[in-house]
């Protein structure tokens, strides 16, 4: 039961609402069902015995109208008889729509809960967990758990609807002898069941690990694809992405196989115990209109409640298969928030005079200390230079200034305010623009990657400055459409330094009051990043700038600059 729990919390109210719509459309489906199975008896009577029309209280002076007007009546009949089920395949078509539409509804709300849920942790729960977890997560599981779990869940209770509502027709017709044909069917579904369980209970683990790791050489392939193409083992990456699918393409085999021998097995079955009843019902001495009239019947509930138990079975397997990928996301879901959202933002901190942190220990491991006891000050208005070697802590210091990580111990002041909760910490982040070496660019226009905001709310003569003192005008001139040229799958149809160039644009559009350059402008040119490093301290009108870099010259124009090594923070220069 805790799996239908975590399932149902998973999904919101509206959507909850509506799953006990698609009950009621599930209900009504096997009213139709059985109206239509329950009109057979009397449509064969009519053609075969019409004096037997006279045994059904609704149709007891049916019989003698048929006698008179049988050439009128009969096509007529028949002709109603398919229009109950046309009615009845429209709405199972119209009903199976909705449902389809649902699942694809609950996996882009699934999924946009998972990414928001990600949001809400801070920094130290990306750089734990490995990028193709998260995005099979977002992708995979939601996937499942929509198109298999929810899917199979739906059918299953459609299908146990649509049984119990046959079964209360055979008690009302009066042929509760058939039971005895579908105890055993039953009795052999539950068997096959438990045979099948524990395979499957591994398979789904199996699959949660595959897909991680489908994603994860997806991932890599496509943003490494430049650097793969001078790989001298390619040949061993091609064959491990074709074992991974072939290991994924086998467990889907498997899953595909258990579920057809169920319905073999039961279709079987069902056609043995049919003969079983013809034989009894003919050594019986029954008359032969009779027989054909309760085997029409027998043959009509067991077209439907054959198909109903084996797909009751495979939903079953399906349930069990796709397991894993709601506890997946309940359990993401359940991630207590590290980080607040919902802060509008021009909700600020007020940030008159410094940022001041005080005896600083952080540690990614509770073994050793990453940075031990370390004190350091950003004053309002001015350029502080981080310096440091690859490896040395640059970015694990930048990330405790910038509030993306947290230190295990000492305090942390703005405007000698403490800093002790998550609200005061993300109102201190709406004053940072962040600028790193990994340029973020989604797959759309250079104007759209500059200003992040809808056409009719763009600042076109803040765009155009913002584009200048990037360095940008030039190469984005001479691009076809020009800032209506599209970047590409990861900005792969610009350069590197173009990259850069469009994030730091972005940078002087979404104008803050602390800028923070992590690297920002290592894969251009010298000359080119001196210019727009002065263009930054020329336009800074009061801003605070922190530049982190590898290389002291660009440093030049702070006004302190520190580096770090080891663990310690040292202070390189001041101007006075």
């Amino acid at each position: 039961m805790n799996l239908y729990t975590s399932a149902w919390s998973i999904i919101s109210t509206k959507n909850q609402k509506k799953f006990f719509f698609i009950i009621i459309l599930f209900l009504i489906l096997s009213i139709l069902e059985i109206v239509s199975i329950a009109a057979v008896i009397p449509f064969v009577a009519a053609l075969f015995s019409p004096e037997k029309l006279s045994t059904f209280p609704l149709l007891k002076n049916f019989s003698y109208l048929l006698n008179q007007y049988q050439n009128f009546l009969i096509p007529l009949f028949c002709i109603c008889f398919f229009f109950l089920f046309l009615l009845k395949n429209l709405f199972s078509i119209i009903t199976y729509k909705y449902i389809f539409n649902y699942n694809s509804e609950i996996r882009a709300e699934v999924s946009t809960k998972l990414l928001k849920k990600f949001f809400n942790q801070d920094y130290l729960y990306f750089i734990n967990n490995t990028q193709g977890k998260l995005s099979a997560t977002m992708s995979s599981e939601t996937s499942v758990f929509s198109s298999e779990f929810l899917d199979a869940l739906m059918i299953f209770l459609s299908e146990c609807i649509l049984l119990a509502a046959i079964f209360i027709l055979i008690i009302f017709t009066g042929n509760s002898v058939i039971f005895f044909a579908i105890v055993p069917i039953a009795i052999l579904t539950m068997l096959i069941l438990t045979l099948l369980k524990k395979k499957i209970k591994n398979w789904a683990a199996s699959r949660v690990e595959l897909a991680e790791k489908m994603v994860t050489v997806s991932q890599r392939i496509f943003i490494g694809v430049r650097d793969i193409y001078f790989l001298k083992n390619l040949d061993q990456l091609i064959n491990n992405f074709y074992l991974l699918n072939k290991n994924q393409s086998l467990l889907d085999a498997k899953t595909q196989t258990i579920s057809i021998i169920p319905r073999a097995l039961l279709e079987l079955m069902g056609l043995m115990i049919l003969l079983i009843t013809l034989l009894y019902l003919y050594k019986e001495g029954i008359s032969n209109n009779e027989i054909i009239t309760k085997i029409t019947f027998y043959f009509v509930v067991a077209y439907r409640v054959l198909p109903s138990f084996s797909r009751i079975l495979v939903q079953r397997q399906r349930i069990k298969y796709s397991e894993n990928s709601v506890k997946i996301i309940k359990n993401t879901l359940m991630l207590e928030d590290k980080r607040i959202l919902d802060i509008p933002n021009n909700d600020k901190i007020e940030f008159n005079k410094s940022l001041k942190f005080s005896n600083i220990n952080f540690s990614y491991s509770d073994k050793k200390e990453f940075i031990r006891n370390e004190n350091i000050t950003i004053e309002k208005g001015k350029v502080i230079g981080i310096y440091g070697q690859s490896g040395s802590g640059k970015s694990t210091l930048l990330n405790l200034l910038t509030f993306l990580i947290k230190p295990r111990s000492g305090k942390i002041q703005i405007d000698d305010k403490e800093i002790s909760n998550e609200y005061e910490r993300r109102k201190f982040q709406n004053l940072i623009t962040f600028i790193s070496q990994d340029t973020f660019l989604i797959e759309d226009t250079i104007k759209n990657n500059i200003t992040f905001t809808t056409q009719n709310q763009i600042d076109e003569k803040k765009l155009n400055n913002a584009i200048k003192l990037a360095c940008a005008e030039k190469f984005i001139n001479e691009l076809p459409d020009n800032l209506n040229y599209m970047v590409g799958t990861h900005g792969r149809k610009i350069s590197s330094g173009q990259k850069q160039r469009i994030v730091i644009a972005r940078s002087f559009y979404d104008s803050r009051e602390i800028l923070v350059l992590d690297e920002a402008t290592n894969a251009l040119d010298e000359e080119t990043e001196k210019k727009i490093l002065q263009n930054i301290i020329n336009k800074k009108n009061g801003k605070t700038i922190i530049i982190v870099s590898h290389n002291k010259s660009n440093l030049s124009v702070c006004d302190k600059s520190y580096e770090i090594e080891d663990g310690k923070i040292i202070l390189l220069n001041k101007k006075t």
